[in-house]
């Protein structure tokens, strides 16, 4: 089974907004054996809209829309597809009802507007939306299909988990796909290239090399009748990866994150957390906020930046004089100081340069790890050479995941690509 997946919306066109939809779309449908052969983005033209998808119907199996079925002038994928079959939208009075329903849950009668959401033709079956008033469409004619869901994210991802995808996977019963994803960090695109370069030619399973902000992924995908028989394609070459390459330099699979890593290893602990950090500007103690049960975990955070500030909350001045504030002595010393600052098991700091070099410190980029816990105290340094955002990212990710090792009692990793 092929499939095109369009996204519609003149914002998209204009870069208003960033299409997520379609990335979303292509690897979910990967995962269930769909090839998708084309990506296409529209606006809200009933003209071109048509035309889009009428190219999609002739050259796919099944097609796949995200936007354009809200209720008001310029939501036209409805209407777009009514007019590809050939075919009138009559109201249908249960789901009319529902919306009404909805309306009267909030508070307010239903605007006269909606009433289109509440529209079908006859090739048509409506997808419930658990998560916002407009249903989606599931179209069916001469053994092809064409879905049309909502735009935003909050609500096509459930509707896909929940109704679209089931359904696909029973239309296409004879073909498995399983994925796995090693997460690498501290080791180059290149050097994974070269180390790794036998299993890139394999067809199935197919492995490919990923640049992320986390590191370098890779990701092993497999094909057979069945997940067991994918798996046992995937196992092998998951075993030899890790021979290669070494277990050190592999810090998650799948869906793993580094916030999300340095959560469970401090939940499954009972241990507490504190931060001071500069060079992130508050970014660490973000990231893990963001996380299922932080507040178990998280102590408190410290963005700190003044040299005197940072003997305030425990640093000592004398090292600071010494080392300056950007250094790996005093990046431990700082660790050390937010495990007594918010009363933590655990402490964590990050210093270094993001603007304005000096000699005695480094160049920009230049940064400085800390993590303390009892009478362990460790750090790591090195150097990025990236825009200043994009330091402060790569930084918090390396230091949650300095952090993971730290606490699983391995040597901190070298900021330093090998190979």
């Amino acid at each position: 089974m092929n499939a095109e997946i369009i996204s519609i919306g003149t914002e998209l066109l204009m870069g208003e907004l960033v299409d997520t939809n379609s990335p979303f779309l292509a690897a979910e449908l990967a995962k269930i054996g769909v090839e998708v052969r084309w990506v296409t983005k529209v606006g809200d033209d009933p003209e071109l809209l048509r035309e889009v998808i009428e190219r999609a119907w002739e050259r796919s199996d099944l097609t796949l829309t995200s936007g354009g079925l809200g209720p008001t002038s310029d939501d036209l994928t409805r209407e777009s597809i009514a007019a590809a079959f050939g075919e009138k939208m009559t109201v249908q009075e249960d789901l009319l009802e529902h919306l009404k329903g909805l309306f009267a849950e909030r508070g307010f009668p239903m605007p006269e507007t909606n009433i289109k959401q509440a529209t079908l033709i006859p090739s048509a079956e409506s997808i419930p939306n658990d998560h916002g008033t407009a249903p989606g469409w599931w179209a069916e004619k001469d053994g092809r299909a064409i879905v049309a869901m909502p735009g935003p994210p909050r609500e096509i991802q459930p509707m896909w988990a929940s109704y679209i995808s089931p359904k696909i996977k029973a239309q296409n019963p004879d073909v498995a796909i399983v994925t796995r994803n090693l997460k690498t960090f501290g080791i180059s695109e290149g050097g994974l290239d070269e180390m790794l370069s036998p299993l890139f030619q394999s067809k199935n399973p197919y492995l490919g090399i990923y640049s992320k902000q986390d590191g370098i992924h890779l990701r092993a995908i497999a094909k057979a009748a069945t997940d067991e028989e994918a798996w046992e394609l995937i196992r092998p070459m998951e075993t030899e990866i890790r021979r290669i390459i070494g277990d050190g330099v592999i810090w998650g699979v799948d869906d793993d994150t580094p916030e999300n890593l340095v959560a469970s290893r401090l939940r499954s602990k009972d241990l507490t957390l504190g931060i001071m950090e500069s060079f992130t500007g508050g970014l660490l103690a973000s990231n893990l906020a963001e996380t299922k049960g932080s507040s178990r975990f998280l102590g408190g955070s410290a963005v700190v930046y003044r040299d005197d500030l940072l003997s305030r909350h425990g640093v000592d001045p004398g090292l600071i004089e010494e080392y300056g504030s950007t250094n790996a002595r005093v990046a431990e010393e700082m660790a050390r100081a937010a495990r007594k600052l918010f009363d933590a098991d655990v402490g964590m700091s990050v210093t270094g340069i993001v603007t304005e070099p000096t000699e005695a410190s480094g160049p920009v980029g230049t940064l400085h790890m800390g993590f303390a816990m009892g009478d362990d105290v460790s750090s790591t340094s090195g150097h990025y050479a990236t825009s200043r955002l994009r330091l402060r990212s790569r930084a918090s990710t390396h230091a949650l995941l300095g952090l993971v090792r730290f606490l699983s009692g391995l040597p901190p990793q070298s900021l330093s690509l090998r190979r």
